[in-house]
């Protein structure tokens, strides 16, 4: 009896460190996922009331990595955009951040909401050991013009010019369009 407390004991005090972390790192991700989604609507509701629908194209081309950079910069965290359909190839997600990505769009399909489809968890990938959070990215209203089914004439030539391998289409309101990727490395002891 005593040794199985000990043994309980030991667990709670070395997890105790390790769920510290994981909040930290966590609260760290949403508040740069945050920032980064705010900031990138913002320029492109901006640019879309002033430019109009071609010249926002710049935003995520141009615009968006630079305000990830700063992001990341400010959170000391590597953050990025990805999606299974990417417009710019160094978008394209990772083995992990697709099986993520195919979970959202399950977890969408059986009814739970945009806002809820996050996903965490600590990974070792040739060992090297990362915290990683992914938060879906909605397709709203503004994202169809370039995203959509039906996009423009104008659009698509300007799209065509800037992404000939583009496969970022078809989305309709309310669908998964992609996800903010967050990752820190945990350091080794």
């Amino acid at each position: 009896m005593q040794i199985r407390q000990i043994f309980l004991i030991t667990i709670l005090l070395f997890s105790a460190p390790i769920q510290a972390e994981t909040k930290s790192f966590e609260s760290q991700a949403n508040q740069a996922i945050k920032e980064f989604a705010e900031t990138l609507k913002a320029a492109l509701m901006l640019s879309l009331q002033t430019d109009g629908s071609v010249k926002t194209i710049g935003v995520c081309k141009d615009i968006a990595p630079r305000v990830a950079k700063q992001v990341a910069d400010k959170y000391q965290l590597d953050i990025r955009r990805t999606a299974l359909k990417v417009r710019n190839p160094d978008n394209t997600a990772d083995d992990w951040e697709k099986s993520v990505l195919r979970e959202f769009e399950n977890r969408l399909e059986n009814g739970e909401t945009i806002k809820k489809l996050r996903f965490s968890e600590q990974v070792e990938t040739d060992g090297v050991k990362q915290w990683r959070v992914m938060k879906a990215i909605g397709t709203d209203l503004v994202c169809v013009s370039c995203h959509g089914e039906k996009i423009p004439e104008q659009i698509q030539v300007e799209l065509n010019k800037l992404y000939p391998e583009d496969q970022a289409t078809g989305f309709s309101v309310g669908s998964v369009r992609g996800a903010f990727s967050v990752k820190q490395r945990i350091p080794t002891d």
